[in-house]
């Protein structure tokens, strides 16, 4: 039990059934002339526990918003928030500058679409619940569960979105959380008397599948220069990345694997980011200090990275520590009504996630969702050596050959305007007498963890092109599915 949620469940309970679909009328610090709205609040997801998670609302940068796609967008952890990364880090409206403003993200994803981010599950950022025994062994089907009924929630206070095509997006441990969404959102759309939700694509960033290939990271350390030939020896052979997150995890650190981490640490340096190898540290004596600590379910951010947010702007993660977690700032969205016990943050690590989870194989699951005619896009920032890109083309690959897909082009470069944004290949297979891309895998070139705050105007590139359900852009794009195979149609899979 947690003694503390008893003090606030009777005013949060009040607030509960207040709580909807409110408009910001601006943030402090905001720039001017700003034409696009805002919304934010809780939405219930168990009224009897006292549930709700809050979200961030952006609408797109359009006259006719309701016209342009609806993406979802949930960031990983397990516990770590999506407001902070993905609406005020990576690819929302704004970020906070330097003397409390807001700067306008020219490369914001609402150019395209409008943006929805939820703080998934309870006990991160705003999001809680009122009954202390759901903060206790927490899961992924609990997880799932939750943001169905948000969605479901959502739109009956947006009812006008209701139609939109769906997106749903997200990254590093967001690889399990959006899967899994996604096959429960199918089975909705299969219940008699029901309205589809019209679910089109999902797309993973760095994504966590599986533990037993995602994290092994060796052989990248090696090839980037990170790390010795003799440490790569030991990796292979004594202690991998996979048993010693798994260990870490569980406090339980056997002498060979603390051997390799020792001296993983030694050979790679304490101030290198294994999020991005090009990240530089922030040296502001004002933000210093500011980043509180990570929670110890916090896994992906805060077991294989001491330094997180020192990526791109190495300051960007304390400014909007700080921004978010003014009283006018909070107030001015709808946030922290309750007066949670604890300050926002970015992976607070309230939850108790259950551990075994990270081990769940979503390979599988990522299957049945492509033989339903979603789209998957796989993309990998090529700086992050948490869950290096090699690993996630490995898994696309599998999921390519045991589908019988076809490789719709050439791996190769794709491009954000007149530069090489990255690398990929699209697999496909015939539908309804045409060649439909299902899988594409693409690298971001010089991208870290957080893919859109290090490579903005390409993470931009790769949204368009995802929400299209296109390849990514080359100046010579050779299909050649016709000449080398004959496409596979997925119905009779």
């Amino acid at each position: 039990m947690v003694p503390w949620f008893c003090i606030f469940t009777i005013f949060s309970s009040l607030f509960y059934y207040k709580s909807s679909a409110e408009l910001i009328s601006s943030l402090p610090g905001q720039p001017p002339n700003i034409v696009f709205k805002q919304y934010s609040g809780y939405i219930v997801t168990n009224s009897q526990h006292g549930r709700a998670l809050f979200y961030y609302f952006v609408e797109a940068e359009s006259e006719n918003a309701a016209s342009l796609p609806l993406t979802v967008w949930l960031n990983g952890g397990p516990g770590c928030s999506s407001v902070g990364y993905g609406a005020f880090m990576e690819h929302g409206p704004f970020q906070p500058g330097k003397h409390g403003s807001l700067m306008k993200n020219k490369y914001s994803w609402n150019l395209e679409s409008n943006m929805l981010y939820v703080e998934s599950p309870i006990g991160v950022g705003f999001s809680y619940s009122n009954t202390s025994s759901d903060y206790t062994n927490w899961d992924d089907a609990a997880t799932a569960k939750e943001n169905l009924h948000f969605i479901l929630n959502w739109f009956k206070k947006f009812p006008k979105y209701r139609n939109s095509d769906l997106f749903l997006a997200g990254e590093s441990y967001a690889g399990h959380y959006i899967p899994q969404l996604t096959v429960l959102l199918l089975d909705y759309n299969r219940k008699p008397n029901v309205k589809p939700i019209k679910l089109k694509s999902i797309a993973l960033g760095n994504p966590l599948l599986d533990l037993q290939i995602s994290v092994k990271s060796g052989e990248y350390l090696w090839s980037h220069g990170a790390i010795s030939d003799e440490l790569l020896t030991m990796k292979r052979t004594i202690c991998n990345e996979t048993r010693m997150l798994l260990e870490s995890i569980h406090n339980n650190m056997s002498n060979e694997c603390s051997e390799v981490s020792e001296l993983t640490n030694e050979e790679m340096g304490n101030d290198t980011d294994m999020g991005d190898l090009l990240a530089q540290t922030c040296v502001s004596s004002s933000a210093a200090g500011q980043l509180g600590a990570l929670g110890k379910f916090a896994t992906i951010h805060g077991k294989l990275v001491k330094n997180v947010g020192k990526i791109a702007d190495p300051c960007l993660s304390d400014r909007i520590n700080l921004y978010l977690n003014k009283p006018e700032v909070q107030k001015a969205l709808h946030a922290n009504a309750t007066h949670l016990p604890y300050t926002w943050n970015f992976c607070l690590g309230q939850i108790h996630y259950k551990i075994g989870d990270l081990a769940i194989n979503v390979i599988p699951l990522l299957s049945n969702i492509l033989k339903e005619h979603i789209q998957v896009l796989l993309y990998s920032g090529d700086q992050d050596s948490k869950i290096p890109l090699t690993q996630t083309r490995k898994i696309a690959k599998l999921l390519a050959g045991d589908l019988k897909l076809v490789a719709l082009d050439n791996y190769g470069p794709w491009n954000d305007g007149l530069q090489i944004g990255g690398w990929s290949q699209s697999f496909g297979g015939l539908r309804e007498g045409k060649n439909v891309t299902y899988l594409t895998f693409a690298t971001v070139r010089g991208a870290a963890h957080e893919v859109p705050f290090t490579s903005p105007s390409q993470a931009l590139t790769l949204f368009r092109a995802f929400l299209k359900g296109h390849p990514l852009p080359r100046r010579n794009n050779t299909i050649r599915a016709q000449k080398l195979h004959k496409p596979i149609d997925l119905i009779n899979l």
